[in-house]
């Protein structure tokens, strides 16, 4: 009988082991992607999809009753999955942000680069996330809240929807997404090895540069 608490002991490590394996907390490298659009902290809606078999990126704000709408083509979009209260997530963001500064398009440029985005997944929203962006002062996108205007049928448009048809269950996790709509590269959790990896797969999908 005294053996019994070991085994007990032994099957919830396996469980914890099984539930915890990167294998269940992500899609795999060469799936699609899911198209989505959600609001900005800044207030844009930015929505990630698919027109004419590119990846397209349509940003829409609304000033003044005056809704001003671009469209770009991006060589690729890395995705962050995060929350105020994850610290590997915060340990993560200066790398994401030296990645934005390195790889974003220049000025105008409508084609090609990499667009980063943080997929902001704290129940509260733009509420919790707006102010902690502007302390750490992040430039990229922080994506936190449904979208203002309209938005193609399918498109996801929530960020919890989000972590639900990405098979979030552990955060950070990153996706690497090229311009074709397929995932290039995951990865779950931080580590700064993760980071050199990441850099070499966008090295790879830009063709060692921005374009």
């Amino acid at each position: 009988m005294k053996t019994l608490p070991r085994v007990a002991g032994a099957v919830a490590a396996v469980v914890i082991l099984i539930l915890c394996s990167p294998s269940f907390a992500s899609l795999k490298t060469g799936a699609k992607f899911v198209p989505f659009s959600l609001k900005n902290v800044d207030g844009k809606d930015h929505t990630v999809t698919m027109e004419e078999g590119q990846l397209t990126l349509i940003v829409t704000e609304t000033l003044i009753g005056e809704t001003k709408i671009s469209k770009s083509h991006p060589a690729g979009v890395l995705l962050d999955f995060w929350a105020t209260w994850c610290v590997p997530c915060r340990k993560a963001m200066p790398h994401m942000q030296q990645l934005n500064e390195t790889y974003k398009p220049a000025g105008e440029q409508a084609e090609g680069g990499l667009r980063v985005y943080g997929i902001a997944l704290d129940e509260a929203g733009g509420k919790v996330v707006k102010p902690f962006y502007q302390k750490l002062k992040i430039n990229y996108p922080m994506l936190a809240d449904p979208p203002s205007s309209a938005s193609p049928e399918g498109v996801v448009r929530t960020a919890k929807d989000m972590k639900k048809k990405y098979e979030v269950q552990e955060i950070p996790v990153v996706y690497l997404i090229d311009s074709s709509g397929t995932i290039t590269h995951v990865h779950v959790g931080f580590k700064e090895e993760y980071i050199a990896e990441l850099d070499k797969a966008i090295n790879a999908l830009l063709g060692g540069g921005k374009r």
